[in-house]
């Protein structure tokens, strides 16, 4: 007869409830952008026949730069620069162990230019027991997420990106997660972008200030009622919500994050139409230097 513990117990329902959250959310605009680097590359097969092509840039990430639950950065980015052409490798939910898992998708595409943003997951798997197994279950991740995991990740993408690449590389830090300075999951990413700050000086690579920019708008507002402001707790479930509001009511990304009391997030996590021009306009920078 098999028994369980109290832990098991746990353990199980700390899984099937983060799983499921994470296959709904998955599934909610998860679908890979058009530009997605194994489409890209079907296309350029044929690349040295026909007129000479554009630079290519590759913006990877997580859902905020798939651009689908978050406003899409890269469109926006891409109509301010019509002399690049760009591919988006941005998949929802992802950490930066499951990004160094596909970066050949990113090599083989030989861009000239790339930029990551990639963490919020990384900093999300940290918030206690149930997210931590849940991430590990549903991202296969081969240990517990950390601080030390995600960086020995991101730098072994950056590493890979420069040895087998000759593109221009530049590490975005992480926005912030809520809107409340004081909280600690605001706190925490601020430390995840120190070590984006880190390994991009380490590496010798560009440091695309989001967090601060993001943050320096955000202190630099009135500030909400917090009684009115959607909840960390509550951040999960408001990105499922956030998707249904989207397919069935036709609310936009922006009307979703002033009902939510945000300044420049829709969920608490993704990025509105402000949160998206700051991205767009820092990698605009960058790009524009080539």
């Amino acid at each position: 007869m098999i028994s369980f513990s109290l832990i098991d117990l746990i353990a199980v329902g700390a899984i099937l409830v983060f799983g499921i959250s994470a296959f709904l959310f998955s599934r909610s605009g998860n679908d890979l952008a058009p530009s997605n680097p194994k489409a890209m590359l079907a296309t350029r097969e044929d690349a040295n026949i026909g007129p000479p092509r554009r630079k290519l840039a590759v913006c990877v990430g997580d859902s905020i730069t798939r651009g689908a639950a978050s406003v899409d950065y890269v469109t926006a980015l891409a109509s301010r620069l019509p002399e690049w052409e760009f591919s988006n490798a941005g998949v929802n939910a992802e950490l930066a162990y499951n990004l160094a898992e596909r970066v050949g998708d990113i090599v083989a595409l030989k861009p000239e230019a790339v930029t990551i943003l990639i963490g919020t997951n990384d900093v999300l798997a940290t918030f206690g027991f149930r997210s931590a197994l849940g991430y590990m279950a549903a991202k296969r991740l081969p240990e517990r997420p950390s601080m030390l995991f995600y960086r020995e990740n991101l730098t072994a993408i950056v590493r890979t990106l420069k040895r087998e690449t000759d593109a221009r590389i530049a590490l975005f830090s992480i926005p912030p997660i809520g809107e409340d300075p004081g909280h600690y999951a605001y706190l925490r990413t601020e430390d995840y972008s120190r070590i984006v700050l880190e390994i991009s000086r380490q590496e010798g690579i560009s440091y695309l200030p989001l967090h601060e920019r993001l943050c320096a708008y955000i202190e630099s507002m009135p500030p909400f009622d917090r009684e009115r402001q959607l909840r960390f707790k509550d951040f999960g479930w408001a990105q499922l919500r956030a998707g249904r509001m989207q397919r069935y009511l036709g609310k936009s990304l922006d009307e979703i994050s002033a009902a939510n009391h945000f300044h420049i997030l829709v969920d608490g996590v993704h990025l509105n139409s402000h949160g998206a021009a700051i991205a767009a306009e820092l990698a605009g920078e960058f790009l524009r230097g080539y």
